[in-house]
């Protein structure tokens, strides 16, 4: 009894996880390379004759709650042409890369722009590198931006935007994303475009109501069990 209320009570606590998932996809419908967060989770079997289970709590349990993880959908966003020589976007897969102190980022947010400097940079400051993850520097007026990311800058050949693979992305914050590269992207960058958000309000509006009804029978799951542990307790009582 007490293993079902325990059971139910995760069921309320990953539906709140995804809830605060597609909140956040909702507030960054209209950010950038925005990438949706999903929330997915599993349960196991414990006693169909599979191996001993290391992230079960209650092992005889016939059926228990993994715990919950959220993961990020990558796929296109829409793209949206701008004509601004600094805003690039990436057609297909891949990701900036951007220095954030001494950690490497990676983002789609591709609305650049040139500092005092004459860096490449991010709204918010963060320089863009190239492919030996040196910053981008663009010191000229006729700027020219190929698909494969070289940079000509007054007709010279000044270096390559970084295009990347990461592989275990985490969102970080904005825009920003961390994981692991795996080598360069065969994606394109198109000069003078942005990516949108690859969020669909309207799915994200289906995906909340129906957590929202999930967490509601759980929590109602959770209440019937603890009257029958009452009542359990109550009987035994009299006894």
């Amino acid at each position: 009894m007490y293993k079902g209320i325990y059971i139910s009570m995760t069921g309320m606590g990953m539906r709140q996880y995804e809830l605060d998932a597609v909140a956040n996809n909702l507030a960054n419908i209209n950010t950038t390379g925005y990438k949706r967060q999903q929330f997915a989770s599993r349960l196991y079997p414990l006693l169909s004759g599979r191996p001993y289970e290391p992230n079960a709590i209650y092992q005889d349990a016939r059926a228990q709650t993994y715990f919950g993880t959220q993961y990020i959908d990558t796929s296109q966003g829409a793209l949206k042409q701008t004509h601004n020589p600094f805003d690039l976007a990436i057609q297909g897969e891949g990701f900036f890369a951007v220095r954030q102190g001494d950690k490497i980022l990676y983002t789609r947010e591709g609305s650049f722009t040139r500092d005092r400097e004459n860096f490449l940079v991010t709204q918010t400051g963060l320089k863009v590198l190239d492919e030996n993850n040196n910053p981008v520097i663009i010191d000229g007026t006729k700027i020219e931006i190929g698909r494969d990311g070289n940079i000509l800058v007054d007709g010279n050949t000044v270096g390559r935007i970084k295009l990347v693979k990461i592989n275990r992305v985490i969102h970080v914050g904005h825009s920003l994303y961390d994981g692991v590269e795996e080598g360069q992207a065969n994606g394109q960058i198109l000069q003078g475009w942005i990516e949108s958000s690859n969020v669909n309000p309207m799915n994200e509006m289906v995906q909340m109501i129906q957590a929202i009804r999930n967490f509601d029978f759980t929590q109602r799951v959770t209440t019937t069990f603890d009257q029958l542990a009452q009542r359990a307790v109550s009987e035994i009582a009299r006894i």
